[in-house]
């Protein structure tokens, strides 16, 4: 299964405009990207122009859609929120992409639960302390904590979230992949992924491995990486595969801090392998390093 490529990539940073869907389209054939995933920042103009292009092509069948896409007023909106009408909003949103998905014929549609917000404001903290190379230890041990001892009622909204998303995939015949974060106030952990799962067992729910996102919860000193390999990277249908250095990434194989070979071996041996990479990357870095993603299954 050759690796298929995020169109996050048309977001970044160093372009002063929105690639016209040829343009994107060009990019991932010269990636050699045997697919696409349709990522969640794609307006709606531009995601139906995108699909409508991909049809005419053959050897880039979508495989994915992140959730809500395409991106509306709905995107800010939390399936783990305690709010039960930002909650009902979210998840019409994503039974809306679920649709699409179907239509579309993806394999997966990825959702992100969000995250516990009692707790946000310690995340600010952290993130200031370990960009300073102030988050030790102890205070890290502490924070987490804090987020244990309160992400209860999100986690209820979470499961209440993904029992009706769970009927929406089986509808449309697609996987439901639930992501892990880059944050340690996001949800899933592991040990709620485990909650979550049994809830859902014998649906078309499972985990996404984001391992660049799951180093960056590693080298801050909240959840280590082998243990959210083994969590998600072993049950996991698609894995976003990549480097990281702290806080930057995806990166292409070698530019990072990620003993990448060891964390591959976690995976599932049939998982989908999808390159979502950092918008700080130029066209050409993407195009270069979406084939070195697809070595590492070598």
């Amino acid at each position: 299964m050759s690796v298929v490529l995020s169109t996050v990539f048309t977001h970044a940073t160093s372009f002063a405009e929105a690639f016209a869907p040829e343009k994107i389209v060009d990019a991932l054939e010269r990636s050699g990207a045997g697919g696409v995933v349709l990522d969640a920042g794609l307006d709606a103009a531009r995601f139906e122009a995108l699909a409508r292009e991909l049809a005419m092509r053959p050897a880039l069948p979508v495989i994915a859609l992140e959730s809500p896409c395409p991106r509306s007023v709905e995107s800010n909106a939390m399936l783990a929120s305690i709010d039960r009408e930002e909650s009902e909003v979210a998840a019409r949103a994503a039974e809306a992409t679920l649709e699409r998905a179907g239509e579309l014929r993806a394999r997966f549609v990825i959702v992100r639960l969000g995250a516990v917000r009692s707790v946000e404001r310690d995340w600010t903290f952290a993130r200031e302390k370990f960009l300073r190379g102030q988050l030790d230890e102890e205070l890290a041990r502490r924070l987490f904590e804090a987020r244990e001892d309160s992400a209860d009622r999100t986690l209820d909204a979470a499961r209440r979230a993904l029992d009706r998303l769970a009927r929406a995939a089986e509808r449309a015949g697609v996987v439901l992949c639930v992501k892990n974060g880059r944050r340690y106030i996001d949800l899933p952990l592991t040990r709620e992924l485990d909650v979550l799962l049994a809830d859902c067992a014998g649906a078309p729910v499972a985990p996404l491995c984001d391992v660049p996102a799951a180093h960056l919860q590693d080298v801050m000193g909240f959840q280590p990486l082998a243990l959210t390999l083994a969590a998600f990277g072993e049950r996991a249908p698609l894995v976003y595969a990549g480097d990281a250095c702290g806080p930057l990434g995806a990166l292409a194989p070698g530019r990072g801090e990620i003993d990448l070979p060891s964390a591959m071996a976690k995976i599932a041996k049939d998982a989908q392998l999808a390159f979502s990479p950092w918008t700080g990357l130029t066209v050409e870095e993407v195009v270069e390093a979406t084939p070195l993603i697809d070595r590492l299954r070598a």
